[in-house]
């Protein structure tokens, strides 16, 4: 047993694999794989947060989705998550590569098979309620801890239990793996049909039955079954969605994600549901309501790290900047923090010396003279820095326009080019087949359509992106101002009405939730219309 705990943390080899009783059907060579009583494993996929080196350099994304059915529970809100480990390549947590199988749920409990394993058991786990999932939580967490040595390898004491609503949602959009354009979407992004990656409510996927883990396509970080087949509970208990926040009063258990018995156009990764934690005097359990495990760490395992964190979190906002992109110096912060010392140490001399009124009141006139000098300073500077940062915000706002401007004409170029060489292709097409000597004309302007094609997939791509960044990074008001700044500047240059299409995409994107593949098309189109 110990040696097989030690492989686990780094992949089994396949004839450890086939001796266990769970199922990995996709192995991948980045899986962590840790062990589970009864000699079984658990798969674990590493969900990396941030390529920074420091911890409070946390993820930071909009969770939920516009124009959705249930603005109460899915309108977006802003979310924050940092994984607790730590590699070369930045931050990260494990999640669960399969949704929890009854098999699995059984040996947590130290019930081991007896016999042969049953397609039933290879079933995720459902008919459980919240405590069961969290209770199963705390057993695997304790198991866990029997060995020293998968602390050792993770150099810091790990624990498992159910995501948060922020780490579930983070996964099921695709993380660092997808672009912001796609983390946005209302789906991950996906090459074909959702019924190849979900299964919920329909004879086209379901058709209302559960089904075996793993069996369709992952998502974007080789995590299976996020969405559908069974609705996920997570840690947190539901709260209402307010204004861009969750709301402050705490409800019944969340689920996320659909199941088999959700319908198609319900399912979404935004998909959050207000579960009571007790139905009729008993604690709720549904036949579509299963679990995913997380393994997770401390915040701060010692007094070191907490005296390293708190060193962090003091030094944020002191950044050595010259101002120009936001912000005040560091310098300039040091001697506000002087200065407010200074007052500190001189209100308490002055307490502390036994002075006639007309001292005391001699030098508060005079501390109080040079404080407000070096406060006018410091306020003269702030002022000038705030201001170079609006001027370079602007810029940077202009440049953004000009480079959704040249997007948008490029795809319209790119698009011309395309239909050209897909109406050339046509005609060649019935002359080839009437005379060979044409096919080789008509295979090139085929080839010719196709990396047409190929590149305006690219061009939309970025556009988006561009977009998506845009509307993240400014206050979309900023826009209509630069708008006209460029009408001045790009007049007479022939991309100033690809700028303003660019300009009411970003408007429209903001407005409702992006469809990354219908709006590749519809923004082409759209600047392929304006170049008329």
């Amino acid at each position: 047993m110990k040696i097989l705990l030690y492989i686990v943390l780094f992949g089994f080899t396949c004839e450890a694999l086939a001796s266990a009783p769970s199922e990995d059907p996709h192995p991948q060579k980045d899986d962590v794989i840790l062990p589970l009583p009864c000699n079984d494993i658990m798969v674990f996929r590493k969900i990396r947060t941030a390529s920074a080196q420091q911890r409070l350099k946390d993820a930071k994304f909009t969770s939920g989705i516009r124009s959705s059915e249930s603005p109460f529970a899915q309108d977006p809100y802003l979310s924050f998550v940092q994984g607790g480990f730590k590699d070369q390549e930045g931050y990260y947590y494990l999640m669960g590569k399969y949704e929890v199988s009854a098999l699995q749920h059984q040996e947590i409990q130290g019930k081991c098979p007896a016999g042969k394993i049953s397609l039933k058991d290879k079933l995720p786990a459902v008919s459980l309620s919240w405590f069961d999932a969290m209770q199963s939580a705390r057993e695997y967490s304790l198991f866990l801890q029997q060995d020293a040595e998968i602390s050792r390898k993770f150099s810091r004491q790990i624990f498992a239990r159910l995501p948060s609503d922020a780490q579930w949602e983070y996964a099921a959009r695709g993380g660092l793996n997808v672009s912001r354009l796609e983390f946005e979407g209302k789906l991950p992004p996906m090459e074909g049909d959702l019924a190849e990656y979900a299964w919920y409510q329909g004879v086209q996927s379901a058709a209302g039955h559960l089904n075996l883990p793993g069996r369709l396509k992952p998502n974007p970080l080789g995590l299976y079954d996020m969405l559908g087949n069974v609705q996920e509970m997570i840690f947190e208990p539901f709260h209402a969605v307010r204004t861009g926040r969750l709301h402050g009063q705490s409800g019944g258990f969340c689920v996320r994600g659909g199941s088999y018995l959700t319908n198609k156009d319900s399912v979404t990764s935004a998909l959050r549901t207000e579960k009571p934690y007790f139905l009729k005097g008993h604690e709720l359990q549904s036949k579509d309501t299963g679990y995913r495990l997380v393994i997770d760490t401390l915040v701060a395992k010692d007094s070191a790290e907490v005296k390293e964190l708190n060193t962090e979190l003091t030094s944020l906002g002191t950044a050595d900047t010259t101002g120009k992109a936001g912000g005040v110096s560091k310098d300039t912060v040091a001697r506000l923090d002087k200065i407010i010392k200074e007052q500190q140490n001189s209100a308490k001399k002055l307490s502390d010396e036994k002075n006639s009124l007309e001292k005391v009141n001699s030098t508060l006139s005079k501390s109080n003279q040079e404080l407000s000098l070096q406060l006018q300073q410091l306020r003269d500077e702030m002022v000038a820095a705030n201001s170079e940062r609006d001027e370079m915000r602007d810029v940077a706002v202009v440049a953004n326009l000009r480079l959704g401007g040249f997007l948008c004409r490029s795809m319209s170029d790119e698009l011309s080019t395309k239909l050209y060489f897909e109406k050339t292709a046509k005609v060649l097409k019935d002359r080839c087949d009437k005379n060979d000597a044409m096919c080789p004309a008509y295979q090139a302007a085929s080839k010719s359509a196709k990396n047409s094609q190929q590149a305006l997939q690219m061009l939309s791509s970025y556009y988006g992106d561009t977009l998506a960044e845009a509307a993240a990074t400014y206050d979309l008001k900023l826009f209509d101002k630069s708008l006209r700044d460029a009408r001045q500047q790009l007049e007479h240059s022939g991309v100033f009405a690809f700028i303003e299409k660019y300009v009411s995409h970003l408007k429209n994107y903001a407005k409702r939730p992006p469809d990354p593949e219908k709006n590749r098309e519809f923004w082409s189109g759209e600047c392929h219309v304006g170049n008329k």
